[in-house]
């Protein structure tokens, strides 16, 4: 009996430490590494917390107002039910976490944060920077990340969610010529990464909610490095939510992943140079040998950069990419971009409005609409197999001084361009800067021209139209304009989907992370039905009777609510709100910069406050209905 006993007690004693959470505290401005880390005697240093072991269901809070410099190495992992949990507590602004640490006589760190070989965490409400301006030992001068996850050994390391963040000021030593390919593609600087070597995975990672401006180069770069031969790739990757603020290069790069999603974000200005340092090269996503990577409901606009720099570019040997549902608008180089070796990558239901305006003496293909490219590693002879370009709506409409032409190159096997409007006026051109069309079956039918557009290219589609497509409101320059009128001759005039033509079907069952992306299209851009049983419309509307969809959220309205300048800056302008609405002004990270009534008359929104760049969310509210829509400030 004694010895029962004596067991049950052992048993419980066990199960409760396993059960155990730790809670940590730190302030920089109040704490001290001898008190005990809770929220009354709090930690100071990063130092502290690096040498502190964790466990599943622990959670280390950073002071809100306070900033930490140095580093922080994580130490112990969470499991799926209890992961680790790192945040904020306190009022104020969010907890700076900075690798750089001038007072350190070492030099500023690699990264603020390292997470290596440790899973199972959730960090939010943290800002994380790390400007480097001093060499450190052991640490490239060209290298700097905000908060680097690293899978260094066999086996696979799951589940990390960061959620609410902001990254900012990120920053190598000293600036790369970006046109050296040697060196930009050796110059690592980004945010966020994610980096599995020698035969690790990352697996399940979704970043949601978040803020990243200021970067030197990279927003979220997920990479694995085993080796070109090697099948390891990071796996079930969701990027949703964020917006991506001037940032130097790329906003995210997927690099060696299988299953991707990307997903209602908004990238203003990669490849911005508003930091001397900044690279000033990027495409808002940019995905090299990956599978399954879907891009999806996503705003691309003013991409820079004096290569690539195209809304959204599919690099070499990837299979199966879907870039859909996207805005792209003022991207200096241009619509489409496909390099050698792809397998169906697919661009659908897109709307394109003045892209490809580069002008670069120095090299020849400087600005496409669109452009198959059959190099990898600069190496030509690889052309992708099986790419998709339909269904998209492609504007250029600028005048005088402002108009530009672009190119249209494919070099590719299998191509299909069918069912797009592809439009250029008021002095503008497609295709005439140059046309190359290297693709022994080609395939080109059922799109609808207008105005100045490369004339050997258009004559390749026997079905063709060439007629105004009626745009509903052109002059609006946002992409609720480019719907097209009752009259329009796009309407039914599409190819159906169906043999050489079908919809490419989407690998949903790949993974959990697709569960709410279908298979093959049932909508257009603008929400309107796509029925296997007609036919379908030219262009990213498919709207039969001249029906206007003028806000994405409008269906939850009685009124039909929208935004006429969505880019503010001292005044939000509304159509169509003719009841009285509770309003708020909420920035991101959802705290609210304004608030109040707008009477059934008004219809403007006078900023009391001048507000930072970025993006906010415009909430109306009575008691029938709820409207919630983005704004950028500009």
């Amino acid at each position: 009996m004694y010895k029962q006993i004596n067991y049950q007690v052992v048993v419980l004693l066990l199960s409760f430490s396993l059960c155990a959470q730790n809670q940590y505290y730190l302030s920089s401005s109040t704490g001290n590494d001898n008190n005990n880390g809770s929220q009354t005697q709090p930690w100071k240093t990063l130092s502290k917390i690096s040498n502190t072991t964790l466990g599943p269901g622990d959670t280390v809070y950073f002071k809100k107002g306070d900033t930490f410099r140095g580093h922080y190495v994580v130490n112990g992992s969470g499991t799926e039910q209890s992961p680790i949990t790192f945040t904020a507590y306190g009022t104020g602004n969010q907890p700076v976490i900075s690798g750089s640490d001038h007072d350190d006589g070492g030099g500023d760190y690699r990264e603020a944060i390292l997470v290596e070989n440790e899973d199972n965490m959730i960090f939010e409400d943290l800002e994380i920077q790390n400007h480097r301006t001093t060499s450190r030992s052991n640490v490239g001068d060209l290298v700097s990340f905000g908060i680097q996850v690293i899978s260094s050994s066999a086996g696979t390391k799951n589940n990390f969610t960061f959620r609410d963040m902001t990254f900012k000021n990120v920053y190598g030593l000293y600036w790369v010529d970006p046109s050296n390919q040697s060196e930009f593609n050796a110059f690592e600087v980004s945010g966020l990464t994610f980096k599995s070597s020698w035969g690790g995975i990352i697996n399940n990672v979704v970043v949601e909610d978040s803020y990243f401006t200021d970067l030197q180069r990279i927003g979220i770069h997920i990479k694995n490095t085993s080796g070109k031969t090697s099948d390891k790739r990071n796996t079930n990757i969701v990027v949703r939510r964020n917006e991506f603020f001037q940032i130097g290069g790329t906003c995210v790069l997927p690099i060696r992943t299988e299953n991707c999603l990307i997903e209602n974000n908004i990238f203003n200005q990669p490849g911005a140079k508003t930091n001397d340092k900044m690279i000033g090269r990027g495409s808002a996503v940019w995905n090299w040998y990956s599978i399954n990577t879907i891009v999806q409901y996503n705003q691309a606009i003013n991409a820079k950069g004096i290569l690539d720099s195209h809304g959204i570019h599919v690099d070499h040997s990837n299979i199966d990419t879907f870039i859909q549902y996207n805005l792209m608008q003022d991207c200096e180089g241009g619509f489409v971009e496909i390099l050698g070796g792809n397998q169906r990558a697919v661009y659908r239901f897109n709307i394109s409005i003045n892209d490809g305006w580069r002008v670069n003496p120095n090299w020849t293909n400087s600005d496409h609409t669109i452009w198959l490219n059959d190099k990898i590693g600069g190496q030509s002879g690889h052309p992708s197999y099986d790419s998709y370009i339909y269904n998209n709506t492609i504007v250029i409409n600028k005048s005088g001084n402002d108009a530009f032409d672009t190119a249209i190159d494919i070099n590719g096997q299998n191509t299909r361009i069918f069912n797009n409007i592809i439009y250029a006026v008021n002095g503008s051109g497609i295709g005439n800067q140059q046309g190359n069309y290297n693709d022994p079956n080609l395939m080109m039918t059922n799109n609808l021209f207008f105005g100045n557009i490369r004339n050997n290219f258009k004559t390749i589609d026997a079905n063709r139209i060439e007629v105004d497509p009626q745009f509903y409101d052109e002059d609006r320059a946002d992409q609720y304009g480019f719907q097209i009128g009752a009259s329009s001759q796009a309407i039914d005039a599409g190819a159906a989907y169906a043999g050489d033509y079908a919809h490419p079907a989407i690998p949903v069952g790949a993974s959990t992370i697709f569960a709410n992306v279908e298979e093959y299209p049932t909508v257009d851009f603008f929400g309107h039905s796509l029925s296997g049983d007609s036919t379908p419309n030219i262009g990213a509307s498919n709207a039969k009777n001249g029906e206007i969809t003028l806000s994405n959220k409008s269906d939850l309205l009685t009124d039909i609510v929208y935004i006429q300048n969505p880019m503010i800056s001292e005044k939000v302008v509304l159509f169509g709100a003719n009841k009285s609405y509770q309003y708020a002004l909420v920035d991101i990270l959802g705290r609210t910069k304004q608030q109040g009534f707008l009477e059934a008359s008004q219809n403007e929104i006078i900023l009391d406050q001048i507000l930072s760049s970025g993006v906010y969310l415009l909430k109306l509210e009575n008691k029938a209905n709820t409207l919630i829509t983005k704004i950028l400030v500009n």
